[in-house]
């Protein structure tokens, strides 16, 4: 059920200043789940972003498909304690969505500018193809929305595809 987890963020950049300094203390989290299926494989970077946690925060990196094992299993290590679910991209939380993982609330924080992508809120880019695989996801019943930090308002995902040029 992910009763333990507070905040669901997907973010490019995974474990940087904003995360640390706002989102970590606005979660109260004290632990840190990375999903990602490169990074799990890493050790090196693996390594890097579990020695970036604030103290007291513990860092766990786990590939798309051990996350979803430990979401789906009774009694789960995921409904306890307050844990910042991080994913590097919408295509990774889409994939454990798809494969039964439900989530109350999405953060979009953290995509990257590039071709056929609008500024949805500052600093954070999407396409229309980023905001149907969004769609997929809400569509599961969970709330999807974009903030950069929490001094900022959420900006909902239909108000976000029509700053991109959606219906």
């Amino acid at each position: 059920m992910l009763d333990g987890v507070k905040l669901t963020r997907i973010d490019y950049r995974l474990i940087h200043g904003q995360v640390i300094t706002k989102w970590t203390n606005k979660a109260a989290a004290n632990r840190i789940i990375v999903v990602n299926d490169e990074l799990a494989k890493d050790k090196f970077m693996a390594s890097v972003y579990t020695m970036s946690a604030p103290p007291g925060v513990k860092v766990q990196i786990a590939t798309i498909d051990q996350f979803v094992k430990a979401s789906l299993k009774a009694d789960s290590s995921l409904d306890k304690g307050n844990i910042l679910l991080l994913f590097r991209s919408i295509a990774d939380a889409l994939t454990a969505s798809e494969a039964g993982v439900h989530f109350k609330t999405i953060q979009v924080g953290g995509l990257g500018s590039g071709d056929g992508k609008g500024m949805v809120v500052k600093g954070v880019f999407a396409s229309a193809a980023d905001i149907d695989q969004l769609e997929k996801i809400q569509a599961k019943g969970s709330e999807v929305s974009f903030q950069v930090t929490p001094e900022e308002p959420k900006l909902s995902l239909s108000r976000a595809k029509a700053k991109v040029g959606g219906e």
